[in-house]
C-alpha cells in the first residue's frame, strides 16, 4: 500500500519531531528558518531587557526621559530600516531572524550603552561578547531541541522513580563499599572543611563531567544499533505505537531491507543527546538518593565532638547550621556534612556512569524502554522521509 501524500501530515510530523526533541529529523532543517526564527521571542526579551539596562546616571529628570525616547527611536529606526530593505512595512514585526536582525541584536544595545551609558568601550565590548555567548547558547539549545528533549526525559521521572529501588538495590552494595569508606574518613572531612566554595564546585563539576564523558563514550554505539531496521513492516509497527500520524497502514510497499537516508552529523548528535537525556535523569536520581542518605546517616554517625577531632575546627569557632535533640542526644547539621555528602553523591554518579557503560544486564533492565521510544521516533522519520520523497 502506498503512502498517502498529505502535506498537513508532514507539517504535523515536523512539529512532533520538535516536541520529541529531535528537530534535526526535519527534512531541510535550516538555521535561519527553523532555529533562529524559533529563537525570536527569547532574543526579543533579552533585547528589551538590555535596552533598559544601557541607560546610566549621566542624565536625570527630563533629560533622562529624552534619552529614553531617543533610545526607543533608534531601536524603531533600526527595525524599520531592516523592514524597508526587505520591502516590508516599516513598523512590521520581523518574520524571520537573519543576518540583519542578528546585527541589530548585537549592535543596537552596545551602541546605546556607548551613547547614553556610564561605561566606556570596555563595557561595550563586554556587552557584545555577552550577546554573542547568549546567541551561541540559544542556538545550540534551540537547534537540538534541548528544552523539549529534557521535558521528554523528565516525563520518564515517574517510571524512573518506580525503578529507583531496583536501581539502588543493584548498585547500592558496590556504591556503599566505596562511598562509606570515603564518608567515614577523617581526611575527607578535613578536605571538605578546607575547600573554598569555588574549588569545591570545580571538583564536583570535574567528577560530573567525567560521568557524562563515560556516558558519551557509549552513546554512539547505542545510536548506530537503533537506526537499523530489517523490514518496512517493522518500521510501520513501531510507528503505530507512537503518537505520530503514521501507522501500520502506511507501508510504502518498497523492497526490504529499507534503504533509509542515513543520519547526518547533526542528526547523529541529536540522537545521542536524546539517549543521554534519560541517562542523566537516572544519574541525577541516584546522586540525590545517595546524597540524602548520607546527610541523614551523617547526622547520627558524625557527632560534633567527632567533627572537632577530624578537622582543625576549634570549639570556639564551631558554628553548625542547626542542632537538634533526638533521643536525649544532640545531632548537628554542618556545612562540612553537606560538602562531604555532596562529594559522595557526585562520586556515586560517576560510579553509576561506569556501571551503565560496563554492565550489560543493567542496560537491558533500565535502558530498554528509552531505546524503544527513540527507535519509534526513528521509524517515524523513515516514513516521513519516504513521504517527502513521494511528494517531490
Amino acid at each position: 500500500m502506498k503512502v498517502v501524500n498529505t502535506p498537513a501530515r508532514i507539517a504535523t510530523t515536523e512539529r512532533w519531531f520538535i516536541y520529541r526533541g529531535l528537530p534535526h529529523a526535519i527534512s531541510g532543517y535550516s538555521a535561519t528558518d527553523d532555529v533562529l526564527t524559533r529563537m525570536a521571542p527569547f532574543l526579543g526579551l533579552v533585547f528589551l531587557l538590555e535596552l533598559f539596562t544601557t541607560f546610566g546616571d549621566r542624565f536625570s529628570g527630563w533629560a533622562q526621559a529624552g534619552v529614553f525616547f531617543a533610545g526607543v527611536a533608534i531601536v524603531v529606526g533600526a527595525v524599520g530600516f531592516a523592514n524597508r530593505v526587505r520591502r516590508r512595512p516599516f513598523f512590521a514585526l520581523p518574520e524571520d531572524v537573519e543576518t540583519m536582525e542578528i546585527l541589530i541584536f548585537l549592535v543596537v544595545p552596545a551602541g546605546l550603552l556607548r551613547l547614553f551609558g556610564d561605561g566606556g568601550w570596555w563595557a561595550v565590548l563586554v556587552l557584545v561578547v555577552t550577546n554573542l555567548v547568549i546567541l551561541a547558547l540559544g542556538f545550540f539549545v534551540t537547534s537540538f531541541g534541548l528544552v523539549p528533549m529534557f521535558r521528554w526525559g523528565l516525563g520518564h521521572v515517574r517510571n524512573q522513580l518506580r525503578q529507583l529501588a531496583q536501581l539502588l538495590a543493584r548498585g547500592l552494595p558496590l556504591l556503599l563499599l566505596f562511598s562509606t569508606f570515603l564518608f567515614l574518613n577523617a581526611e575527607m572531612w578535613q578536605v571538605a572543611h578546607d575547600f573554598t566554595p569555588i574549588y569545591y564546585c570545580i571538583v564536583i563539576g570535574l567528577m560530573l563531567f567525567a560521568a557524562i564523558g563515560f556516558l558519551a563514550l557509549r552513546m554512539p554505539r547505542e545510536r548506530d544499533a537503533l537506526t537499523q531496521f530489517g523490514t518496512w513492516r517493522e518500521i510501520c509497527h513501531l510507528a503505530e505505537f507512537s503518537d505520530a500520524p503514521y501507522g501500520a497502514d502506511q507501508d510504502p510497499g518498497l523492497p526490504d531491507p529499507p534503504k533509509i537516508e542515513p543520519l547526518e552529523r547533526p542528526d547523529r548528535l541529536n540522537v545521542v543527546l536524546m539517549l543521554m537525556a534519560s541517562q542523566l535523569v537516572q544519574m541525577v536520581l541516584v546522586a540525590l538518593a545517595m546524597g540524602l542518605f548520607y546527610i541523614v546517616f551523617g547526622l547520627f554517625a558524625v557527632r560534633g565532638d567527632t567533627l572537632l577531632q577530624w578537622t582543625t575546627i576549634t570549639a570556639e569557632s564551631f558554628d553548625p547550621i542547626f542542632t537538634l535533640d533526638i533521643f536525649g542526644s544532640q545531632v548537628v547539621m554542618t556545612w562540612e556534612l553537606l560538602a562531604v555528602a555532596g562529594f559522595v553523591a557526585a562520586f556515586s554518579a560517576l560510579q553509576f556512569a561506569v556501571s551503565a557503560l560496563t554492565d550489560q544486564t543493567y542496560r537491558e533492565e533500565f535502558f530498554t524502554g528509552v531505546e524503544g521510544e527513540i527507535r519509534e521516533v526513528l521509524a517515524v522519520r523513515a516514513l516521513y522521509l519516504e513521504e517527502i520523497a513521494n511528494l517531490n
